[in-house]
């Protein structure tokens, strides 16, 4: 949510005297969906709701966590892999996807619209060269080491599969198009994770898409507000806004389906998406901003809000699916616990409170939390769909294709927001339930609003990790107590019998943060841009302190206490 409110409060200015220009973009994107998938996404819906890892709450206490909580970092593959400090770049980066042709494009990059860092893809940490070191570092146990046990990584689409895989659905066909080079990096990230006594949790898409899916070039050209999407559906590179939803949502079930075939021995934790809302539904076809900007970039005069509706059901959509293909696929128990794989989302939560104890910003409030949250969330954990973002939450279709496929709640905490009311709707042509002000200042200042969100999200009834938080290294001391906080919410979440099983800090080394670029650095250890060294942050030895102690100790807690107050 953080991206959507930056974006939108930044943009409305321009946003409301263009609402004729963007009103041609609305149109119906509804169609009937292809009954046919292929093979390897073939398989009858299985009850959600088994544990992600470990115990539940109560079982064997080590320290104040449970026992099998997994305390871990988070990163992503376009983020982190790119940038290596020997490799040549034509070896090291993924070339073939949309984000590459993203922060490569010059016309991109001169666009002010698109707050693009303009940063070459070497600003990477480079772990595609550098990944052996970096999970030594994550799993050790010695000085300036985390001795964290999992980390949160994506598998990028584009670098298995930089050639199309439509028409191909046997595994064999797929394995023999997948990239040789790119398969064996993979396996080997998770062959060293296992000899470091640690695992993976896997997210299948992490925004990034291969360019023979989703060009987003071509979808945001033409001086005529639409006129780029037009011809992007024509050419069936429409990626997520392709009004033909099967063919983006078979063809990430093909993908899903392949990994858990490929990696199923090794990876037990999946993800299907992350963030899908705020970072790419928003991001991609609403608004762009300085804090969020994603391909294809249709902003301002030419977003696109029939693009952005379509998108939201076409990854429901296509998270069902995947959980279909990735139960199918993934047989082998990579842990030994019973249960081969176990499949989440990945969400952004804020905590949304009225400014004041007005029924008007009572129902902004309300009005928000189902917005941001349940309108998406609500698919993805009980099928109910709201295909024009304007029904009662009551009123929703509930489709039986899409229930009940949700094992786990991954929970993404920034941020905190208070809802005033506007009286009438902001942006009817958006949705009627804008009825909150969009100026409003967001608070990054709220280590505390995890609790609620974890409070808030427990709803799901399935067992949720800390899949994300994090803050902005400018301030190293706010960093280290961010961590410290946040882990404190965390186990007090516990206590209070909600069922939290990890934690997973943003993020293991300071990344290629998106249209920021080198620009928002948030790791646990800090990378020299220059040389690619590592050095262990003021926040990463309180993070390393509490996962090796599986505790906050007293006196870790007494050193940052106050320095946020909320």
């Amino acid at each position: 949510m953080f991206a959507y409110v930056v974006a939108m409060r930044a943009s409305l200015p321009f946003v409301l005297p263009l609402l004729a220009a963007a009103a041609i973009a609305c149109g119906s994107s509804a169609h009937d969906e292809a009954t046919d998938e292929p093979p390897l996404t073939s398989v009858e819906p299985t009850p959600g709701g088994g544990p992600v890892t470990g115990t539940a709450p109560g079982e064997g206490i080590v320290g104040t966590f449970p026992k099998g909580f997994g305390f871990g970092t988070a990163i992503a593959g376009f983020q982190v892999e790119m940038g290596c400090p020997t490799m040549p770049a034509a070896l090291c980066e993924d070339r073939g996807s949309d984000w590459y042709q993203y922060i490569t494009t010059p016309r991109i990059l001169d666009n002010d619209l698109l707050h693009m860092s303009k940063d070459p893809p070497s600003v990477g940490p480079g772990f595609f060269e550098t990944y052996a070191e970096d999970i030594a570092r994550a799993g050790g146990q010695g000085e300036g080491e985390l001795g964290s046990q999992v980390l949160r990584m994506s598998v990028e689409w584009s670098r298995v599969f930089p050639r199309a895989t439509f028409g191909v659905s046997r595994f064999e066909d797929l394995r023999r198009l997948a990239d040789a080079d790119a398969l064996r990096f993979y396996h080997d990230v998770f062959a060293q994770l296992r000899a470091r006594g640690m695992r993976a949790s896997v997210t299948v898409n992490h925004y990034s898409l291969p360019l023979w899916i989703h060009d987003g070039n071509m979808c945001n050209e033409g001086v005529v507000p639409g006129s780029g999407m037009s011809a992007c559906i024509a050419a069936g590179k429409a990626g997520w806004a392709d009004p033909n939803r099967s063919r983006i949502v078979d063809e990430m079930a093909k993908y899903a389906g392949f990994l858990a075939r490929e990696f199923g021995g090794e990876v037990d934790e999946w993800a299907t998406l992350n963030e899908p809302f705020s970072a790419v539904v928003v991001a991609g076809y609403l608004v762009s901003s300085e804090m969020r900007s994603n391909p294809p970039g249709l902003t301002h005069a030419w977003m696109n809000v029939g693009a952005a509706k379509t998108a939201y059901l076409a990854m429901i959509e296509a998270h069902a699916r995947s959980y279909d293909a990735i139960k199918a696929n993934d047989l082998e128990d990579a842990d030994g616990d019973g249960r081969p794989a176990e499949v989440g989302v990945v969400y952004a939560f804020t905590k949304i409170t009225p400014l004041t104890d007005n029924d008007g910003d009572a129902k902004a409030a309300a009005n928000a939390d189902y917005f941001f949250h349940d309108m998406m969330m609500d698919g993805f954990a009980l099928g109910k769909v709201d295909e024009d973002w304007d029904k009662a939450p009551h009123a929703r279709t509930v489709r039986a294709d899409l229930a009940n496929r949700l094992d786990w709640l991954g929970v993404n905490y920034y941020f905190g927001f208070e809802a005033q009311s506007t009286v009438v709707t902001a942006l009817p042509f958006i949705s009627p339930h804008i009825d909150f002000n969009m100026l409003r200042e967001f608070d990054g200042d709220a280590p505390g609003g995890l609790y609620d969100v974890l409070a808030r999200a427990r709803r799901y009834g399935k067992p949720m990790v800390v899949s994300e938080t994090g803050f902005v290294q400018k301030d190293a001391r706010k960093a280290a107590a961010w961590t410290v906080r946040t882990l404190e919410e965390t186990r007090r979440a516990i206590d209070d019998g909600m069922d939290v099983r990890g934690y997973y800090a943003w993020t293991l080394m300071d990344n290629y943060e998106w249209n920021h670029g080198g620009g928002m650095r948030m790791g646990l250890y800090a990378v020299d841009p220059s040389t690619k060294a590592r050095s262990l942050r003021e926040s990463g030895r309180a993070f390393a302190e509490i996962a090796k102690a599986r505790e906050v100790p007293p006196a870790l807690s007494a050193k940052y206490a106050g320095v946020f107050s909320r």
